[in-house]
């Protein structure tokens, strides 16, 4: 090509460019972007490509004209790179055929006017997306967070999303029309925003009450969980058994008979931007399970109502699957997990009685994947007779494998 492609970043609101950049876009031949950026160049006399989707089309179209020797500037909102179209559109066209003049964008413009350093914000677009699980992690950990909304997922929409999921801590922020003679910035606590209205043009900024960071990643004590009697996937076991799973960003987690979700809620706060699913049958269990969602602040964590296998056919396939109290006195189950497993991903089985450990490792020989197992004891401290003796978990047996690639 013989001239790259010229990405200029419009400042957020006003449309507004440099000196530099209406210099590039008067030499230019074709003219690139979104409707209401194309709008803000009225005396344009070149060629005006609005933007089409899919993205790898409308790149075939600007190479087009790029390769007939066509000076070509594609106009963008703010940065560019900062979940814009640059980012997707350099890999399809080669960094070598992009030159990019970012403006300010809309999050630095909504910091300003809020007061805050947005250096550490998590930031989140949910433009197109209904996927809220990083959202959702980032508040668990704390984070602030600044928000692409669009026109499904208001400011009205999010804060719906944010009093379902009981979150309780985070102070909410909508700039509306930033840098126009429109603009409003309202503030209050999620629920002030269930009526709100406004543009489409807004972002959200989500701030934290309390950035304390003592709450523990990992290791949590059987008693901050609400349960029944002694069915919780005790400390030492649940350990050991989030270990194997071997947990890693940007992954669908499946817990299969959560229980009280304590290997559910315990995995969130270790795979972030993740969806954690906790699946339980038992009515009363699912809303302990919930309990301790709010009470733990686990608002990656997601219960499930349902009787499995049938319950799991609205989850997306998972990464990473814990099999606790799931699998049953047939097999349905654990292979319906296994079919789902994305190649390449792991379960983990506990297991306590015999038919489950044969029924698990007759599943996992005969899809051919490599299994190992370990058997754990575990004893704690315990007063009696004003001493101190060791208390005797039952043994739980650990199986796991991989799925392999190809699967």
């Amino acid at each position: 090509m013989k001239h790259p492609l010229q990405i200029i970043g419009l400042h957020p609101g006003s449309l507004a460019s440099s000196q530099e950049a209406q210099k590039t876009i008067s030499k230019a031949d074709v003219l690139s972007g979104g409707k209401r950026l194309l709008d803000a160049f009225p005396k344009f006399k070149g060629k005006k490509i609005p933007f089409a989707s899919p993205m790898e089309e409308y790149a075939r179209t600007l190479e087009k004209q790029l390769q007939k020797g066509r000076q070509v500037v594609l106009l963008a909102d703010g940065d560019p790179l900062l979940f814009g179209i640059g980012a997707s559109l350099i890999p399809l066209l080669g960094e070598e055929n992009v030159v990019i003049s970012p403006a300010l964008s809309a999050i630095q413009l909504g910091a300003a006017r809020l007061g805050s350093s947005w250096k550490d914000f998590k930031i989140i677009s949910l433009h197109g997306r209904d996927d809220f699980s990083t959202l959702f992690g980032a508040m668990q950990r704390k984070k602030d967070c600044a928000v692409y909304t669009d026109k499904t997922n208001t400011p009205q929409a999010i804060a719906k999303r944010l009093v379902d999921k009981g979150i309780d801590n985070y102070s909410m922020a909508v700039l509306d029309q930033l840098n126009t003679p429109e603009e409003v910035v309202a503030q209050g606590r999620p629920e002030s925003f269930l009526n709100f209205s406004c543009s489409d043009l807004n972002i959200i900024i989500l701030t934290a009450d309390n950035k304390d960071y003592s709450t523990p990643l990992f290791g949590r004590s059987d008693d901050e969980f609400i349960r029944e009697k002694g069915l919780i996937t005790k400390l030492p076991v649940r350990a050991a058994g989030i270990a194997l799973l071997d947990l890693r960003k940007n992954q669908t987690v499946w817990d299969l008979g959560a229980g009280c979700g304590s290997v559910a809620i315990e995995a969130s706060f270790l795979a972030a931007d993740s969806r954690i699913f906790a699946v339980e049958k038992n009515n009363p269990r699912v809303a302990m399970i919930k309990e301790n969602i709010r009470n733990l602040r686990a608002w990656s964590v997601e219960a499930v109502s349902g009787e499995m296998p049938q319950a799991l056919a609205q989850l997306p396939d998972p990464d990473r699957i814990f099999m606790g109290g799931g699998i049953g006195r047939d097999d349905s189950v654990i292979r319906e997990a296994a079919a789902r497993l994305r190649p390449g991903g792991r379960l983990v089985v506990h297991a306590i009685l015999m038919g489950s450990i044969q029924r698990s490792r007759d599943l996992f020989d005969e899809q051919g994947w490599q299994w190992q197992s370990m058997q754990i004891q575990a004893s704690t401290s315990d007063q009696l007779a004003g001493d101190v003796r060791y208390k005797a978990y039952n043994p739980v047996t650990i199986l796991w494998a991989d799925k392999p690639e190809g699967q």
